[in-house]
């Protein structure tokens, strides 16, 4: 319809062009007129042109809003227990993420070695977790391919758990090969003493939903909040929230970073992780 309309548009302006030539070359007041009257009619058609594509705008923008990933929760009707409904891979998937990590373990064979640098604080709370998105340059080496870190962000208690028992808190940096394959790596956050790079991103972290906050004069380098020794346990899982994609590589550090009581009671989520997993015969390697 609007197409029709348009077109029909693009007719008159014609039309109104060749009749102006005529009114330029023989001065004739009812030629004048008849432009006048074409102009008029230009007007409204253009009118009703705006109105019918500002309600195409209106439906596209229900249809959008209908057509809206599913929502999801950690509690409750949307909980984990029911993503499956929404999300398939979340109920039948057979390498699901988190795992309890415990023996036996095979050894593993990875060298990993991240090299993050330090770059533009960008933070924000997607309602489901604080969540730091790293600019470009951050990379994790895992043998001889290299991932690029994409962000990081942070689950109370723990998602892993480690002999039956989880931490208070985990950071997962999620990174991703130039082949698109998904890496994890995931520090265990342990009650103790004050974290520092903690303190800087919890003071600029959003308390509430909402999009991505550019913090000014603030940079932050991911590597703060490593641990010196990077031991690890590693398995083959998937992505911990919806939609559960499988083929993520987790790379679980086993020594713990500090992180104290205060800093996890001013975390906004009581609660934002996934129970632990069915292991289905998947081995876990340990180095």
């Amino acid at each position: 319809m609007v197409k029709m309309i348009l077109g029909l548009v693009a007719a008159m302006l014609l039309v109104a062009s060749v009749t102006l030539g005529v009114v330029n070359t023989l001065k004739g007041k009812s030629l004048e007129k008849q432009v006048l009257a074409v102009r008029t009619e230009l007007k409204e058609t253009k009118a009703r042109v705006d109105e019918v594509e500002a309600g195409g705008h209106h439906e596209n923008a229900a249809k959008a809003h209908a057509d809206a990933a599913p929502h999801w929760a950690y509690e409750g009707e949307m909980g984990p227990d029911h993503w499956g409904s929404a999300f398939p891979t979340c109920a039948s998937g057979k390498s699901q993420s988190p795992l309890d990590i415990k023996e036996p373990f095979e050894k593993g064979t990875y060298e990993i070695k991240p090299n993050y640098t330090t770059g533009q604080l960008k933070i924000l709370n997607n309602g489901h977790t604080i969540q730091v998105n790293v600019p470009p340059g951050s990379t994790m080496r895992v043998n001889a391919e290299t991932f690029e870190l994409l962000q990081f962000h942070f689950h109370r208690p723990s998602e892993e758990h480690i002999n039956g028992k989880p931490m208070d808190m985990v950071v997962h940096f999620v990174h991703k090969s130039e082949a698109g394959k998904l890496a994890v790596i995931g520090v265990l956050l342990k009650e103790g003493a004050d974290n520092e790079a903690i303190k800087t991103l919890w003071a600029n972290a959003p308390k509430k939903e909402g999009p991505e906050v550019v913090v000014e004069n603030v940079k932050f380098n991911p590597a703060n909040l490593l641990p010196t020794r990077l031991n690890y346990y590693h398995y083959e899982g998937s992505l911990t929230t919806p939609p559960c994609t499988e083929g993520v590589a987790f790379f679980i550090l086993n020594t713990p970073v500090h992180v104290s009581k205060a800093q996890v009671e001013a975390f906004p989520f009581k609660l934002n992780a996934r129970p632990v997993q069915p292991q289905n015969g998947r081995k876990i390697y340990t180095k």
